[in-house]
């Protein structure tokens, strides 16, 4: 997934696009470092999924200082933030889209990916489901019941399957832990870093294949 530079994010059911969102932030974490996240999103994604909040993503593993949000009344200047911002080289963009509104066209989801590649950048996007899109991987996500001992609250747990993959076949599902202390997506029941997987390999299809 680290290689290609478009991937999205979908939720699985109605109520889960916090979960898609959520799931986003924590790939984007794994891979930002020192330089942050942009993320771009429109007013109504906002409205319904909720707005950032600087404690809760401290307690998500993210510095609020580095995190750079973009809010917009239409889709189309929030895909526009989105764009500009893939032309910082080696930005992670995150671009948020609420249920409502026109579906975004194969056109739209071709230019994120063509300012992602000419840039060395990388956009996760987090929509509903459709069918037409530029992006490299398509992932259906859910919300995965947490791990934790009596009376305390574990990490946030994400039950993850791949849709659809240029370059590997569709199905593969996994659940996915996120371990905010290290940065770092685990495998349940493998307890592998994905930030580090290589390009291609067996369990390791979230960054392979998205």
């Amino acid at each position: 997934m680290a290689a290609q530079p478009l991937h999205e994010f979908c939720p699985a059911e109605p109520g889960a696009e916090t979960a898609a969102l959520g799931f986003s932030l924590s790939l984007a974490a794994s891979w930002a470092g020192a330089p942050g996240i942009i993320w771009t999103g429109e007013e109504g994604a906002f409205a319904e999924d909720g707005a950032p909040y600087p404690l809760g993503l401290a307690q998500y593993g993210l510095d609020p200082a580095k995190v750079i949000v973009v809010r917009t009344q239409k889709r189309d200047d929030a895909l526009w933030a989105a764009e500009q911002s893939l032309a910082a080289r080696g930005a992670v963009v995150i671009c948020a889209l609420a249920a409502r509104g026109k579906p975004l066209d194969l056109k739209a989801t071709r230019r994120l990916l063509l300012f992602a590649e000419r840039n060395g950048s990388r956009c996760l996007l987090v929509r509903p489901l459709a069918d037409a899109s530029a992006a490299w991987t398509r992932w259906r996500v859910a919300y995965a019941p947490s791990v934790a001992e009596p009376d305390e609250i574990g990490p946030p747990a994400f039950d993850i399957e791949l849709v659809r993959a240029r370059a590997a076949p569709a199905g593969a599902r996994f659940i996915i832990e996120w371990n905010a202390h290290d940065r770092a997506l685990i495998e349940r029941n493998v307890a592998r870093d994905l930030s580090a997987a290589p390009q291609y390999g067996s369990a390791d299809q979230i960054r392979a294949r998205a």
